[in-house]
């Protein structure tokens, strides 16, 4: 991924809208002074591609990405990938107190060459349009996720010096955590958590177990005899139930049938004739009469009241009468007022017509004043413009002065010259020495290998040492085990024969609770055979003993095979170890053979004469590596004096090259007032032919500018003159206007009073004119007057009459209510006794109703009383059979151990005898399938404590694996390795073959083949040599990560590292680091604010901040 072109608005500090172009650019720096927004531009292209930047910490951070005062941004990255041109572009919008994103789009273009879509030309393919679209589809296009792009294009440079210098245990958590390692820390721990949680499973399975330790085959079959005895019970119950039912059926209906004779003969006797009856019929004629004459009376008012309201609606109405009365009036007043508002409207129109003259006037005279404005501004304005354009070409001039030191550069060249020639003969007289010392020292061999045999032989003997205990532990577990084992066979054993007692104790105590109940001529409830003579009493079996010693024999067991178990675990974890430390012993001894080669080995090794050979052995080479450490020290000395030397001659060239180049900067900048020309072969003469130059230009737009000064001064104050007599006549002008609109709105409101007025008055005309003449108005009120007391007379007669009539009418409904009332009692009286076939009543004469229904009740009377005397006696008779049938209900009860009180005191509680019986084998039948039940669950919860068990087991082992020192540690020196050898080739590239990195012993080490192939630590190294080194490094992560993801080829890198720290010499090794990296296939960015290192690449890319915005302008090619 290559950037071609940046585009960004109101980003950050960027709110004016910026364009980074970076055509035709392979190295450049972005520079400027700190704060001004350098690191912001990788923040906005790392921003356009996944949404967010490396700074701001989070990969869904967008809030930062607006500028504070703006409510609305956009960022545009045009970048080739190969041979194919791509654009993204986001926009962010502030909506309230929310920041969102509001559209994206990835688009790739046709053509390769464009950096945005023509109207008339081929349009780009959309490839995502979604803001949920478009990281997924970065991400499938560069092949990195967004840390990854940081970790790649964006190196975080800071990390990796880090990394360079840390201990052995901080570089491991460094690497694991850019590898992205740190699921494996989560896989040891969740490894952990699951063997807890299996070894908990294991304890409260073994819980579960010990409450499924009554389930036996006894048990079980002393609750399936209670199941068949229970049935049949069962079918003697079924046969005696219907017999007690039908007794009580019989019992039942002959009480049923004398309480029916009881209440009828109740009934009949209370039948009364009620006292008064004749008189209240009378009374109930007599008002039925009245009534009739009072609503004759009524109906007669009622039409005398209609004829007069006729008579008053066919006359003149007072309504109409008063509203033409009162237009009358209102039409003389407005006729009165009609001259008058007429004159008022015909006045204001007038002053309208003075008011627009005004106005005209007053707008001629602002025409005039603002042409004399425009005219004196733009003549202030030019004089402006001369006196601004002189004042810079002061500023120009002024820029020309002759930097410090230009003057004695070639004496100084040929002083450090010499200095140059003598280092280096020392140099080389320095270097033969090292060479011949270091040469003995290779014949000597490797020192890491002597390094590592020690390391070996110390961990083999710590090996050994811990085989023997090992091994020791493991003998004492085994013994331990078989100890236990054997415990377990004698519970066992103990548990077998509790188990046989309780049950013989258990079959004892049925037979003895059975015998009592054996009944001479009945069968057997066991062997189903006929008694015939009753067997002696058994003694007390002692079920309670037995019952307590099995279960002290179960838990003796129980308590035993866990203690078994345990050693079994204790065994096998200790034979693991003993297995590991052989493997480890064999290991270490193969080591050591192919270190040690000729010394014996395995079983014949001699751990204290390896010791010796090897003291002996590093001894030699300590001598020969004092030797080379000696010379090697001189040769330093004699490198630094040289490099001291030749870097102050490269120091005095850029000095030269910093006054011509400063020289050519200040040509460029004057270049519009005409310089003389410069020659390049001496700086320090044209440095002063420019500077007198300067001095006679400067001369001269002095005397130009003063003179600018006072024509700018004249042409100031007759504009403000101008502007003062313009806004006079707006004034003006505003006064006419304001006086205008008010006449005007005079005129109209004057205008509408008299056309209201007058359209009042036609509308007064045409409603009057069917109207009465004004003059007969008074006897038309008096004819009204007449018709409408007439009206009130008729109301009140037909209001008394009416009155009268509700009255009787009331009174006629009381005395019938008491009849119909009267009635009613007579009816209730025979419905009452209805379903005794009463006779059929006449209700028109209630007294002679009453007496034929008395006489027929006290004859119904006497002959109830004879039948519920016969009832009374088999009631009797049926109760007497039911009970003694009841009573051998409860002995069967009784006899099979259910309760007879369970079936209650209702007299049908017979019935319940079914239920109660069959409720009593289900639950029988319920204990011998919970018993099979808890059987097969006590032996399902045994597998499952097995299960758990070699679950707790591997997953313990796991979480051992994954401990720091295990896996991890492993997986971060295998990775460290093949880093190593990665960045080790790019150290080679960056350093000019000079250095190769390696590590040993956790530590990183330079290899120098300029200092015959010396190992130095890297907390040696200088400024410049430790960063090539943290850059070889990160180059080479970059390189791992991208590999792994997938990665498109990666043809930029951006460096935002600090560069201010180093001194001279360790920048200018970085500088050449960076120029020999960008000679390779990628495009280099850096970020510094040191100009001396800006000053060596080829573009910069200049980023400048004022009170508003911050801008970019590009300078080199």
């Amino acid at each position: 991924m290559r950037p071609v072109r940046l585009e960004l608005n109101g980003f950050a500090g960027f709110r004016a809208p910026t364009v980074v172009d970076f055509t035709d650019t392979d190295y450049f720096a972005l520079v400027g002074p700190t704060g001004s927004g350098k690191s912001t531009l990788l923040d906005a292209l790392t921003f356009a591609l996944y949404g967010s930047a490396y700074r701001w910490g989070r990969s869904n951070a967008i809030a930062y990405a607006l500028a504070p005062t703006s409510n609305r941004c956009t960022v545009s990255l045009t970048f080739d990938i190969g041979p194919q041109r791509y654009q993204v572009a986001r926009e962010v919008r502030r909506t309230g107190q929310q920041i969102q994103q509001k559209s994206v789009s990835l688009v790739q273009f046709t053509d390769p060459t464009a950096t945005e879509a023509e109207a008339d030309g081929p349009q780009p393919e959309v490839l995502a349009g979604e803001i949920k679209e478009l990281n997924p589809a970065i991400e499938k296009l560069l092949g990195l996720s967004f840390d990854d792009f940081c970790q790649c294009v964006v190196l975080p440079q800071g990390d990796f010096a880090r990394f360079l210098t840390a201990n052995a245990s901080a570089r491991q958590q460094i690497l694991l955590k850019l590898l992205g390692a740190a699921q494996y820390e989560g896989i040891g721990k969740r490894a952990g958590a699951q063997a807890e949680q299996a070894a908990n499973e294991v304890e409260i399975l073994n819980d579960q177990l010990n409450r499924h330790a009554d389930a036996t085959p006894q048990a079980e079959a002393t609750a399936q005899a209670r199941v068949e005895a229970l049935e049949r019970l069962a079918a003697t119950v079924d046969q005696l139930v219907p017999q007690i039912t039908t007794a009580h059926t019989r019992a039942h209906e002959a009480d049923t049938r004398t309480d029916t004779l009881r209440d009828e003969t109740a009934l009949l006797t209370s039948i009364r004739t009620p006292d008064g009856t004749e008189e209240l019929q009378r009374q109930a004629a007599q008002a039925h009469a009245a009534a009739r004459q009072a609503r004759d009376a009524a109906d007669t008012a009622a039409q005398t009241l209609s004829d007069a309201t006729k008579e008053a609606q066919a006359g003149p109405q007072r309504t109409d009468l008063t509203l033409a009365r009162d237009r009358y009036a209102e039409r003389t007043a407005l006729a009165e007022r009609r001259d008058g508002v007429i004159a008022d409207a015909e006045r204001a129109q007038g002053e309208v017509t003075q008011h627009e003259e005004r106005l005209k006037a007053s707008k001629d005279a602002v025409d005039g004043a603002r042409r004399v404005a425009e005219e004196t501004r733009e003549h202030r304005d030019h004089a402006r413009q001369t006196h601004e354009k002189l004042q810079h070409r002061l500023q120009l001039l002024a820029a020309v002065r002759t930097p410090d030191g230009v003057t004695d550069l070639t004496s100084r060249a040929a002083a450090h010259a010499d200095d140059v020639e003598a280092a280096a003969g020392q140099l080389a007289v320095a270097r033969d020495r090292h060479e011949q010392a270091a040469r003995a020292l290779t014949a000597a061999g490797d020192g890491s290998r002597l390094t590592d045999a020690h390391q070996t032989l110390d961990q083999l003997i710590d090996v050994i040492g811990a085989l023997t205990d090992a091994t020791g532990e493991l003998d004492a577990c085994t013994e331990t085990t078989s100890r236990t084992a054997e415990a377990v066979a004698g519970a066992q054993a103990r548990l077998n024969a509790a188990t046989s007692a309780l049950e013989q104790a258990q079959a004892l105590a049925g037979a003895a609770q059975l015998r009592p109940r054996l009944q001479i001529g009945h069968d057997c409830p066991v062997c189903e055979q006929n008694v015939t003579t009753l067997p002696p009493p058994l003694s007390d079996p002692a079920l309670d003993t037995a019952q307590q010693a099995r279960a002290a024999a179960a838990k003796e067991h129980r308590d035993l095979l866990a203690r078994h178990e345990d050693a079994q675990t204790k065994a096998a974890d200790q034979q693991r170890t003993v297995d590991q430390l052989t493997t480890r012993r064999s290991l270490l001894d193969t080591r050591l053979a192919t270190l040690l080669p000729g010394r014996p080995a395995g079983s014949d090794r001699d751990c204290t004469a390896d010791r010796a050979h090897l003291d002996e052995l590093t001894a030699a080479r300590d001598q020969l590596t004092a030797d080379e450490r000696q010379t090697r020290d001189a040769l330093q000395t004699a490198h630094t004096a040289h490099d001291s030397a030749t870097s102050a001659v490269a120091t005095l060239q850029r000095e030269v090259d910093r006054a011509r180049n400063a020289l050519h900067s200040t040509l460029g900048t004057v270049a519009a007032l005409d310089p003389p020309a410069a020659d390049t072969d001496d700086p320090s003469a044209d440095w002063a032919g420019l500077e007198v130059w300067a001095r006679t230009q400067t001369a001269t737009a002095e005397r130009d500018l003063d003179a600018a000064a006072a024509e700018t001064t004249e042409a100031e104050k007759a504009h403000s003159d101008a502007t003062m007599a313009r806004e006079e006549a707006d004034r003006a002008q505003t006064d006419a206007q304001t006086a205008l609109t008010a006449a005007v709105g005079n005129a109209a409101t004057a205008d509408l009073e008299k056309t209201n007025l007058i359209g009042r008055l036609s509308e007064l005309d045409t409603l009057l004119h069917q109207a009465p003449p004004e003059e007969e108005l008074p006897t038309l009120f008096e004819e009204c007057a007449r018709l409408e007391a007439a009206v009130k007379t008729a109301t009140h007669d037909a209001g008394a009459t009416l009155e009268t009539a509700k009255a009787a009418a009331a009174e006629q409904k009381q005395w019938q209510d008491r009849i119909t009332k009267a009635r009613s009692v007579l009816t209730t009286s025979r419905d009452t006794v209805a379903a005794l076939n009463p006779p059929s009543l006449d209700t028109d004469d209630l007294a002679a109703a009453w007496a034929a229904l008395t006489g027929w009740a006290s004859r119904s009377a006497g002959d109830r009383q004879t039948a519920t005397a016969r009832a009374e006696s088999d009631a009797q008779s049926a109760h007497a059979e039911a009970d003694q049938l009841l009573e051998r209900l409860e002995t069967l009860l009784r006899d099979n151990d259910l309760d007879p009180h369970n079936l209650g005191d209702a007299p049908g509680r017979a019935a319940q005898a079914p239920r109660i019986v069959a409720v009593a084998a289900e639950r029988a039948r319920g204990q011998v399938e919970t018993i099979q039940r808890s059987r097969a669950d006590a032996a399902s919860i045994q597998e499952r404590i097995e299960t758990a068990r070699t679950r707790q087991q591997v997953a313990a082992e796991l979480a051992r694996l994954m401990r720091s020192n295990k896996f991890p540690q492993w997986l971060a020196n295998s990775a460290l390795d093949t880093l190593v050898a990665g960045a080790s080739r790019s150290l080679r590239q960056l350093s000019g073959d000079r250095f190769d990195l390696s590590h040993q012993k956790g530590e990183f080490y330079v290899i120098d083949h300029f200092d015959a192939d010396s190992a130095r630590s890297v907390r040696t190294l200088s400024g410049g040599e430790t960063f090539q080194a943290s850059l070889a490094l990160a180059l080479a992560l970059s390189d791992q990560l991208a590999g792994l993801g997938g990665a498109t080829k990666l043809e930029s890198i951006f460096l935002d590292e600090g560069f201010g720290t180093l001194d001279a010499d360790s920048l200018q090794t970085v500088a050449d680091t960076l120029e020999t990296l960008a000679q390779g296939e990628r495009m280099v960015g850096v970020i510094t604010h040191v100009t001396a290192l800006a000053e060596q690449i080829p573009v910069q890319f200049h980023v400048q901040r004022d009170t508003r915005t911050s801008t970019v302008t590009r300078q080199g090619t």
